[in-house]
C-alpha cells in the first residue's frame, strides 16, 4: 500500500454465514478491496473480517450479489481516537455501508448511500436512479429504484428487513406484530 493508505488489500478472505443457506459460508475474496483514508488509517482487516462474519447483513448482501469494494476511514467527531471504519458493499451503482468499531469489536450501524428524497418542494426533483425515504412511524429506511419503479431495500441501523428480489430469505416473523 502506498503512504496515504489509498490502495488495494493484497491478501485476505473470509466466509460470512448466509441466512438462506442455513448458516453455511459464502467465500469472500478481499484481495481487491480498496482502503480509503488518511495517512494514519491502517484498519485491522482480519478483525474487520471477523466482525463482518457475525453480522447477518453481510451474508444477505454477499448472497445477493453485492461486492465489498472498500474500507473507509470514519472518525468520531467527538473523539478522534475512537475511529471507526465503514465497509462499502456495492451492487448496480448503489452502496450500502456497515460501520465497524475496531476498538469495541462490533458493528455500530449501517446505512445506504442512496440520496434522501422527501418531496419535490423540499428535495427538488426525484433522483433518476436510487433514492431513500424514512418511514416516520417505524423509523425504517425504504430504498427505491426509480428506473424499475420498485422498492429494493428496507432497513434500519442494524437490520435489513427486505432486499429485492430475495426477500423470502429474510425472516421477518414477529417484526410486523
Amino acid at each position: 500500500m502506498n503512504d496515504s493508505m489509498d490502495g488495494l488489500l493484497m491478501n485476505g478472505s473470509f466466509t460470512p454465514a448466509s441466512v438462506a443457506t442455513g448458516g453455511t459460508g459464502i467465500p469472500v475474496d478481499l484481495s481487491q478491496v480498496e482502503i480509503r483514508g488518511g495517512p494514519n488509517f491502517s484498519p485491522n482487516v482480519t478483525l474487520i473480517s471477523s466482525i463482518l462474519q457475525n453480522d447477518p447483513r453481510t451474508g444477505i448482501l454477499i448472497e445477493n450479489g453485492w461486492n465489498i469494494t472498500s474500507i473507509n476511514e470514519m472518525n468520531d467527531e467527538k473523539d478522534r481516537a475512537r475511529g471507526s471504519a465503514t465497509v462499502e458493499f456495492q451492487k448496480e451503482g448503489l452502496s450500502f455501508y456497515i460501520v465497524i468499531s475496531e476498538q469495541e469489536g462490533h458493528t455500530t450501524g449501517g446505512y445506504c448511500g442512496a440520496e434522501i428524497w422527501i418531496a419535490e418542494p423540499v428535495s427538488g426533483l426525484r433522483p433518476g436512479d436510487y433514492h431513500q425515504a424514512r418511514d416516520k412511524l417505524e423509523g425504517w429506511w425504504h430504498v427505491f429504484d426509480d428506473r424499475n419503479e420498485r422498492v429494493i431495500m428496507i432497513y434500519n441501523d442494524t437490520t435489513i428487513f427486505y432486499l429485492y428480489p430475495s426477500y423470502s430469505i429474510i425472516d421477518i416473523e414477529g417484526i410486523l406484530d
